[in-house]
């Protein structure tokens, strides 16, 4: 396992993973049929697909982009051929942060890792129907990837709220927002990680892990951010998935601002129970939590407004775009629109649908 220093990066590039769901398109339940999806795809995108952990999943992967709307282009092509191989065998293509039915038909893949994990983790990874979205920001060397890495940890909470889409599970209304982030943290080398003074002290860590067979590579650091020195990029791991590429578009800038604000700002480390809380409160509440801060406690529309400022005050965002931002932090999360659609219709069926890609 390598996690070395890298140089020689492009600053604040793009990329994207994103899991969808593979469902029946009338009952909307899991169908395990990765691998006839993977044969029947358009032949240029099957470098951008791989199997998950479910073989009722897909995970989108996409390439390099420059531009936010160059990567949102892709992600609408390729669903778009998604939908169409969809269509021949009536399933449809959906995603969400966590499935709201029964989980019925649930197959793990064959394969040698994800047995390995199920092997370790055992009943915390039965019925592991959750979705989340993965971008990647690149940078030029790894010391910047640091700074950006210890500036994001205390802004995560933001991407929790204006992502939130797993607020049932399992049939149940979890009264959670974002319960995607509940369930991914309980496994080990998950949720939020730890400040780091230097490369070098974040290095040691992967070393002994690794020399203690805790891990094999550092894709086994499921982090909700981490540092990926083979793609010289920071990964935010913290956004639940969602169909809504509108507001995918703004999440991205965002995220994009908060790596450009790390470079030009000092870096404010709160303690781990403040940032614990913080993102409690954006998991439970979403776009209605608040956030401890150095000034008190703040709303999240509040803390995401001052960023938006920022960003205009420092010409990293077009006005279209902070414009866009504007009017995404007045909207209701995704969670709290399937929590009023569910008291009008008490129905779970209705909840996966609003995942649907249409």
């Amino acid at each position: 396992m390598k996690f070395k220093k890298f140089s020689n990066g492009e600053n604040f590039t793009l990329g994207l993973e994103l899991e969808v769901r593979i469902l029946d398109k009338f009952d909307l339940t899991p169908c395990n049929e990765y691998e006839y999806i993977f044969q029947n795809i358009n032949p240029k995108y099957k470098d951008n697909i791989t199997p998950e952990f479910l073989s009722s999943m897909i995970e989108i992967n996409s390439p390099i982009f420059y531009e936010n709307k160059n990567l949102i282009s892709f992600l609408k092509e390729i669903t778009n051929d998604l939908k169409r191989i969809a269509k021949e065998k009536d399933f449809c293509i959906q995603t969400s942060g966590s499935f709201a039915q029964k989980s019925s038909n649930i197959k793990i893949n064959s394969n040698n890792r994800y047995e390995k994990l199920y092997e370790e983790h055992q009943v915390l990874l039965d019925d592991f129907t959750i979705c989340g979205t993965h971008i990647h920001v690149g940078f030029e060397d790894s010391d910047k990837a640091l700074k950006a890495y210890n500036y994001a940890l205390y802004y995560l909470p933001l991407f929790v709220a204006l992502s939130a889409s797993s607020a049932f599970y399992d049939s149940i209304n979890t009264g959670i927002h974002s319960y995607r982030t509940k369930i991914f943290e309980r496994l080990p080398k998950a949720s939020i990680p730890e400040y780091f003074e230097t490369y070098e002290k974040m290095q040691d860590l992967y070393n002994l892990l690794n020399k203690s067979n805790v891990i094999n590579s550092t894709k086994d650091i499921w982090w909700d951010i981490r540092i990926q020195p083979h793609f010289k990029t920071i990964e935010f791991r913290i956004c639940d998935a969602i169909n809504d590429f509108e507001r995918l578009e703004v999440i991205i800038d965002l995220l994009k601002v908060i790596c450009k604000l790390s470079q030009i700002e000092k870096v404010i480390k709160m303690p781990m129970q403040v940032l614990k809380q913080n993102m409690w409160s954006a998991t439970r509440y979403s776009m209605s939590g608040n956030m401890v801060t150095n000034n008190g406690l703040e709303t999240i529309r509040n803390v995401l407004s001052t960023i938006i400022i920022k960003a205009e005050d420092n010409c990293l965002l077009t006005k279209e775009s902070i414009q866009k931002a504007k009017e995404l932090i007045e909207k209701k999360s995704i969670a709290q629109e399937m929590q009023e659609l569910y008291k009008k219709t008490k129905n779970l069926k209705d909840i996966d649908n609003l995942g649907v890609f249409k």
